[in-house]
Order: C-alpha cells, then structure tokens, then sequence
C-alpha cells in the first residue's frame, strides 16, 4: 500500500447531497437536506433527537435508500444500495455501537476488512494518527477509547477518504476526550475528510469548520465554526436546534435533604473473578442519588448486573444486597424486579433494555406492566394509549410512533426507556449513562426525571462517565477503581464537589482520599 499521507492527498474527495428525501411509514425523517463536505475538512452535524442526522448519514452510507434527492461524489451522482458499495466509494462510519468481535485480536479486525498485507499500512497509520493500540491484544482487551481507535483504524485500512463519525465522545471518559479531538485534527491534516455527528456543542465548535444544524428532518442553517470570530456559540446553535432562543444555564437544582432510610444496602459483596473481581460495601438511602465516577471497566457493569442477579453466582462470592430492607441472594433474577420496585436504565440500552423489533406497547411489557394481572387477556388499545402519554410527555418525537422501536433515534429509544421506567415509581433506580448520545435538552429532561423521583422518595445509583453530570445530580460520589470503592466524597453546599479530587483517585491519585470530603 502507498504511504498514507501521499495515498489520502493524491486522492481528494467532495461529497455533496442534493435536495435529499426519506420517509419510514409516512412519518419524514429527512426532507430537502442539502450540504457539502471535501477533504481537509471537519463538517459538524448537529440536531437535537430525531432530527434526521442519523437517517441522513445511513443513506450516505448505504444503510437505506433516500426516496428523493442526490447523493453526488467528485460532482458524479451515485446510488448507493449497501455500505459494501458506499466504502468502494472511499466513504467509511463509525458507529456508535462498535461492530467488534470480543474474542478477535485488532490485527485479525483489520486482516478481515483489509486482506493479510495490511499490517505496516496500519502502524503507520498509527504513527501518523498518535493512536495507542497494540494489534496483537484481543478486543475484549482494549479499553473502550482503544476500542474507538481500532473502528477508525478500519475504515482508513479499507481506504475510507470520508469518515462519518457517530456520537464518538459518548462513550468516551473525560481524560480521553482531548486526545481524541486532537485524532480528529490529524485526520484533518492528513487529508480525510470527517462528519462529526456530536450533541456536545462544545466539542464541535473546538473542530469544526462548519456546523449544519438539522431540525425537524431539514437544515436549519449551516455556521461557521473553530477559528472564525464570526461563528458559532453554544446557545445559538442550541437556538437553531430548536428554533428558540435558550440559555444553557444549568440553572439551580431543587433538593430535599436525604433520609436516613436504605434503600439499597450492599454489605461485603466479594466476587473473586480475577480481572472482573469486585469488593463493595456501599448505602443509598431514600431520596439520594450516589453516583459512581470512575475508568470504564473498574466493576460498575459487574455491580450492576450483580445486583440484578443477571451474572451467575461466582465460586466464592459472599455478601449480602438488600432492598428496600429485602435480601436477594436467594432470588433469582426473574423474581427480583418482581418482589422489590426497581427501575433500571442498563448500560446498553439497545441489547439490554429495548426489544428492537417490537413497538412501543410491547416494549411496555418489559418492565413495570405486569400481564399476569390482564388474567388471559393483554390491553393492547391501552397499552398503546400508554405509550402515546409517555411520547408526549418526554418529548419523544414522533409523538404518533407505531413502528418497531429499532427506528426509533438512539435518544428517543432512551428517553421512552427512561418514561417505562420512572412512570413506575420505583424505590430503587439503577441508571448507568442515562444520557449518553442524547441531545441537551434531552439531557436536562431526563435529569429531571431523575431528580423528580429522587425528590419523590427513591434511591438512586448512579454511573456516569460524565463527571459534569455525576456533579450536578448526586448527593454523594463514590469512586471505583479495580472493584473497590475507593474514596467516598460528599457536596460542599458553597463549593459543590472537588472534581480534581474525583479525578485524581479515579486513576489512583490521593488527594484528600482519606476523608474524600470538601471541607
């Protein structure tokens, strides 16, 4: 393969749609959408939930065909009927959800997409990119930001000249984030080409030459972005998101004062699985919200699961989880949601907390709608009444949603995920990422959701990798590192939260560790 540089430079590429239309079961998803992207060039894509972004960027990419319109490469119009035929374009997507096989060394990744003689291409690639990873480590290896580098790492090994990038922060920690962005300025340099669908405006505005903002499945306007003194600000890109003006001030969060009662008690949970191992002892009363700040991968997924009894029983593990002054060793995972009221916003909301191919009514079932109690019968004319009072009040769009919740935006999944669990009232609300890949405002609603049922009488754990967010929600931050909780840190009602502490003992500093509060 020819040297990177000269291979991307010699080989420039535009991108441009034309007047492009989709619809899915009469409801638009896109509607005239037109714009421009060429090579050295950081195109921002940004709209709130169900604005089109991602419908726009799968016709790109071969994932669905526009009803209308034109998809134009190098001024020649083209009609992509796969991703097979969009990445013979030179067009490459990273998604979201990684495409990764657990078991697979990085190296065998990139043999599978690029053939046997791609190794050197990809170190050098590597070198000129700053990526850490090594290739020989299997998958379930990497870290989460590694995981990242090595779905860049294909498309650029299958010659991709046009990466589209998918929500890439999301699933990034905050020390992570800054390397990353820089990544995205090398792609720049080395004559790539990159849509950046992000709802962090912050991000986009630091990269990105150009913003077009989508609303309602149409361009809103296009803005100038980094290093133009006459572009872009966080509130007038949100004011086009929505076609208001806003303010994103935070504004002051209500509290009541925590009681006193557990609703969740974890006394010496010891699982002694080696890498996966976990030692916890931790309280959440009623009315507070613990959040749990630390490195992907510490233990948050396996406490979760343990307290959902959804891992098997390891050789070894002792300690005791109760809620709501109920013991659940002894129950099985199929009786626990059943006996005590839990809410659970899982840590992939697509294979754990959503039936895909069902709708809105049959996803109901899955939590807090009991069918044993509709004797032989199910409702489906109530249960689908249900769900429409559910769309209306989180804001979930379209508010007339039949179809298969697969069709639905990765936000509006989450916020129907977040209206099936919080309109149950449940005593415990188990919530990892809860706004991940979801816009602003989104975010600020299902905060308030959170709070709502916090201020209601509920506990609340909570694992963010947002620490902005973990700081503006809890009561109190506990930091896991290597399955233990390893400081303990407490609001200072002037001051708020020490974020440098929290930082520091995620990756193993001390500052204050031995008390862990702002005094």
């Amino acid at each position: 393969m020819p040297p990177l540089k000269s291979k991307i430079r010699e080989n420039k590429i535009q991108i441009e749609l034309r007047d492009i239309c989709k619809s899915f079961g009469g409801n638009p998803a896109n509607v005239g959408i037109s714009f421009q992207v060429s090579s050295g060039e950081i195109l921002g894509l940004v709209g709130e939930n169900g604005a089109g972004k991602s419908t726009c960027m799968n016709m790109l990419f071969g994932h669905v065909e526009p009803d209308r319109g034109s998809i134009l490469v190098d001024g020649k119009e083209v009609r992509f009927r796969s991703p097979k035929e969009a990445i013979k374009a030179g067009i490459g997507m990273v998604h979201q959800h990684f495409l990764l096989a657990p078991a697979l060394t990085a190296l065998e990744h990139l043999e599978l997409v690029a053939g046997s003689d791609v190794h050197a291409y990809a170190i050098e690639a590597m070198h000129e990119l700053g990526f850490d990873l090594d290739l020989k480590r299997r998958v379930e290896q990497l870290s989460v930001g590694q995981q990242q580098q090595l779905e860049i790492l294909k498309v650029i090994c299958q010659g991709a000249r046009v990466i589209i990038l998918d929500e890439p922060t999301a699933v990034l920690t905050p020390v992570e984030v800054g390397p990353f962005l820089q990544r995205l300025r090398r792609l720049q340099e080395s004559g790539h080409a990159v849509i950046l669908i992000s709802h962090k405006l912050d991000e986009v505005l630091q990269v990105c030459s150009r913003i077009v903002v989508m609303r309602a499945g149409r361009v809103a306007g296009t803005f100038a972005g980094a290093g133009d003194v006459h572009g872009a600000s966080v509130d007038s890109l949100a004011s086009a998101m929505i076609g208001e003006a806003v303010s994103h001030d935070q504004g002051t969060v209500l509290r009541n004062e925590p009681g006193t009662s557990p609703v969740l008690d974890i006394v010496n949970l010891k699982r002694p699985d080696g890498a996966e191992s976990l030692n916890v002892s931790l309280v959440v009363n009623q009315r507070e919200i613990v959040g749990i700040a630390g490195v992907q991968g510490n233990g948050q997924e396996l406490l979760f699961k343990a307290i959902l009894r959804i891992v098997p029983r390891s050789r070894g593990e002792s300690g005791t989880i109760s809620v709501s002054g109920k013991e659940l060793s002894g129950m099985s995972a199929e009786k626990i949601r059943s006996a005590v009221r839990i809410g659970v916003l899982p840590f992939d909301r697509r294979s754990e907390g959503l039936l895909l191919d069902g709708d809105s009514a049959t996803n109901l079932l899955l939590s807090g709608v009991n069918p044993s109690s509709f004797r032989r019968i199910i409702p489906w004319n109530l249960l689908r009444l249900r769900a429409r009072e559910f769309f209306a009040k989180y804001g979930i769009l379209p508010a007339n949603w039949t179809g298969h919740a697969r069709l639905l935006s990765g936000g509006n999944q989450q916020k129907f995920l977040v209206a099936r669990e919080m309109e149950q009232e449940p005593a415990l609300i188990l919530a990892a990422h809860p706004t991940r890949g979801v816009d602003w405002r989104s975010s600020r609603q299902i905060h308030d959701a959170l709070l709502l049922a916090r201020n209601r009488g509920a506990g609340v754990l909570l694992i963010s990798s947002d620490i902005d967010e973990l700081c503006r929600l809890s009561d109190r931050i506990l930091v896991m590192l290597r399955g233990k909780i390893v400081s303990e840190f407490r609001r200072d009602i002037h001051r708020g939260f020490d974020v440098t502490g929290i930082g520091l003992a995620m990756v193993g500093g001390s500052k204050n560790a031995a008390s862990g509060v702002v005094s």
